[in-house]
């Protein structure tokens, strides 16, 4: 499927019945697909897990505020859309997102509320919206995804309705500033030509901007666009630029998977959608994808990303990432969504996705840390002091949209 992350919008929906998402694996079988080492499966002491904040509204990610606190996206409920565009997918707007700030023992503050939040409606209240923001300079900056862009404009289809879907927005006393839009520049430049769109939605969605996950950079900022599958920069005047374009992932597509129509099964070509961008410890930029339909498990890399240089993937072998972060220690965790990946059968039955946190050593060993009570978890940050904290039910939360957690983890 196209390059989307959502919650990950609707196009991606229609095919995987999540946000963004057979048979389930053994977990033999998942250790020895993603490289983990024989002690992540057992003997390995299990990190205590402890929820802090509970009835959120689909947190996305999180970043930690300058005085300790957790800062969260919400992007929304999708119970009450005030406005609806009918065509291959049913999208709604409303006023339900929101900026909360969470202290470590639990503690909320709204921070923002009232803000552009898109769903298919009632019935399936999966919600984009805002999905990060970031405390810079004493501004609460806010990155917003989108629904589905024009193609020839970039422009979101709400008008002014819609006004900063698609956006980098810096919020302050004196009000708000738009950073950087993002929609009209994948029109004018495309920079991955539409490599892998599938044939279930063919050129329509070549053009595609999702900007999922942002973080501090040289004076600007760099951000990951999940539906136009590449990295960009924007400078402190607001200027866009690419920073990388990531390739595509080669899958077998089994029968059915793009519709009745594909009798066989055949080599796909899923797109990246790069899903989380870190700065590591050496200064160079770390982006994981979550890779786009048929969705395999083992299938999602990270890369290392040094501007003026090709992306050069880091660490193999995940599934469906979700977020990525450092430790104290300089070493790299990964988050995944769902362990069996987007299209596991549990999801469509009701069952808890199986998200995990895994720590790679700087010699590459993989170790798994924790798999236990993450329910397709969106987000991960790390706190100086070693905790790491996880949003989870970020996308397929309760019918009311407020099945959000956040959840403390005790590092090893």
């Amino acid at each position: 499927m196209g390059g989307r992350a959502d919650t990950f919008p609707p196009t991606q929906l229609a095919m995987i019945r999540i946000l963004v998402m057979t048979a389930l694996l053994a977990l033999s079988a998942v250790l020895a697909g993603c490289g983990l080492s024989a002690s992540a499966a057992s003997g390995t002491p299990v990190p205590a897990v402890k929820v802090i904040a509970s009835g959120l509204n689909q947190p996305k990610k999180l970043t930690i505020a300058p005085d300790g606190s957790l800062i969260v996206a919400l992007s929304g409920d999708g119970k009450a859309p005030s406005s609806c565009k009918n065509g291959d997918q049913r999208s709604c707007l409303d006023r339900s997102g929101a900026i909360d700030e969470v202290s470590t023992s639990g503690r909320l503050t709204k921070l923002l509320s009232g803000l552009p939040s898109v769903s298919s409606g009632p019935k399936d209240p999966q919600a984009t919206g805002p999905v990060e923001a970031r405390v810079v300079g004493g501004d609460l900056e806010v990155l917003f995804q989108d629904t589905v862009i024009n193609a020839k404009t970039g422009k979101e289809i709400y008008g002014t309705a819609g006004a900063l879907l698609d956006d980098l927005v810096a919020f302050s006393k004196s009000g708000r500033d738009v950073k950087a839009h993002f929609g009209p520049f994948e029109a004018r430049n495309n920079p991955d030509h539409g490599a892998g769109t599938d044939v279930a939605y063919g050129d329509d969605f070549a053009i595609d901007s999702d900007p999922y996950s942002f973080v501090p950079y040289r004076g600007g900022y760099a951000v990951a666009d999940a539906g136009a599958n590449d990295l960009l920069f924007v400078s402190r005047t607001g200027k866009v630029s690419v920073l990388a374009v990531f390739p595509t992932i080669g899958e077998r597509a089994a029968a059915g998977t793009y519709g009745s129509t594909q009798k066989h099964a055949i080599k796909a070509q899923a797109q990246a959608v790069p899903s989380a961008v870190a700065v590591g410890p050496d200064g160079a930029l770390y982006v994981g994808e979550l890779g786009g339909t048929p969705f395999g498990v083992g299938k999602s890399d990270v890369y290392r990303v040094v501007p003026g240089h090709k992306p050069a993937v880091y660490a193999r072998g995940f599934t469906a990432i979700g977020d990525i972060a450092f430790d104290p220690e300089g070493r790299l965790l990964v988050l995944e969504l769902d362990r069996e990946g987007l299209n596991d059968p549990g999801l469509n039955d009701g069952h808890p996705a199986s998200g995990a946190i895994i720590r790679i050593a700087r010699d590459g060993k993989q170790t798994l840390v924790v798999s236990s009570r993450l329910d397709f978890p969106t987000a991960l940050v790390v706190a100086r002091d070693g905790y790491a904290y996880v949003s989870a039910a970020g996308t397929t939360s309760a019918d009311s949209g407020h099945g959000g957690e956040i959840i403390q983890i005790k590092l090893s």
